[in-house]
């Protein structure tokens, strides 16, 4: 299982602003087609150093979380190195 892309990402506000929190739907190949899974992320930047990326799954996956969300924390850097985060 692999994360392919983040679809309907959705920005929450918070009253910090250093810290971004969002809701989006993760799109997942897996050997038996494409599933989805709901997941919330927070991007904190850091005085110094990269922003450190917070995942929590709202629907447990039906696979090992730790490639899951390391693939996920790769996008959403990407995603945020490039302005592609609303």
């Amino acid at each position: 299982m692999q994360v392919i892309k983040l679809k309907d990402l959705k920005r929450k506000e918070t009253p910090l602003h250093y810290i971004r929190e969002f809701n989006a739907l993760a799109v997942l190949e897996t050997s038996s087609g494409l599933r989805e899974a709901a997941l919330a992320f927070t991007v904190e930047r850091k005085p110094i150093g990269p922003p450190d990326v917070s995942i929590r799954f709202l629907e447990e996956p039906d696979w090992p979380l730790l490639p899951l969300i390391r693939s996920v924390k790769d996008i959403v850097l990407g995603l945020d190195k490039t302005g592609g985060l609303p």
